[in-house]
């Protein structure tokens, strides 16, 4: 299967109105003026705060409807957020035996090595940026498991230190074949890879062209 994302012009996100709570209207956050289609490989999506990033990624996950329009996700979807919590007496290398065997699971304890995790420490003795390593390390052992995976990530490098940031970024390269991803980006990070950004500003979505990397510092100069 070849993964993809495929947003149709006019698919909207936001949030419905609901009569229990006395909502009047539907929160319309923004609208797709023009398709958008997603192959294999980095996208990064970039917005100000509060304009509708995680909104997207949950409506891409099937978590919330979008409110107008479709959409369409092709492949294994993958929705990460620092969110994700696990038992805090299970160590990293418990959690990891609970998901995975075998050559997976050598691959997983390989991550944590170069993203200097302590797999014998427990879970919740781990720092904020250790255990958002916990959830990538999970995220990227499954997508390793077989092609055809999407994956929707955000802000998946809140709490890491440049050397590793710089570690996940090697993982993604080296596993880019047949793995869709869609990055949401803080925007404390400079300048990243990427074969286009999805932005959403002024209440549309729109995808931009990106030759090699995209300078974030530049970009968000124009969000509104």
């Amino acid at each position: 299967m070849n993964p993809q994302i495929s947003i149709a012009s006019g698919m909207t996100i936001g949030y419905p109105r609901r009569r229990l709570r006395g909502e009047k209207s539907t929160l319309r956050l923004a609208k797709a003026e023009d398709t958008i289609q997603l192959e294999a490989g980095r996208h990064l999506l970039l917005a100000r705060n509060g304009r509708g990033k995680t909104t997207l990624l949950k409506t891409l996950a099937g978590l919330i409807p979008a409110v107008d329009g479709k959409f369409d996700v092709a492949g294994r979807v993958q929705y990460i957020d620092e969110e994700l919590r696990f038992d805090p007496e299970l160590t990293s290398k418990q959690i990891f035996k609970a998901f995975f065997t075998n050559g997976l699971l050598e691959k997983a304890l390989g991550f944590a090595d170069r993203l200097e995790l302590d797999v014998k420490k427990q879970y919740g003795k781990l720092s904020k940026g250790n255990r958002q390593k916990v959830t990538l390390i999970l995220a990227e052992t499954k997508a390793c498991e077989k092609p055809g995976q999407v994956l929707l990530l955000d802000e998946p490098f809140s709490g890491l230190d440049f050397h590793v940031r710089d570690e996940v970024d090697g993982m993604w390269r080296e596993n880019s074949d047949g793995v869709v991803r869609l990055v949401c980006v803080h925007p404390d990070e400079p300048t990243l890879q990427a074969e286009s950004a999805v932005v959403i500003n002024d209440g549309r979505i729109d995808q931009l062209e990106v030759e090699g990397a995209l300078d974030w510092f530049e970009t968000r100069k124009s969000l509104n």
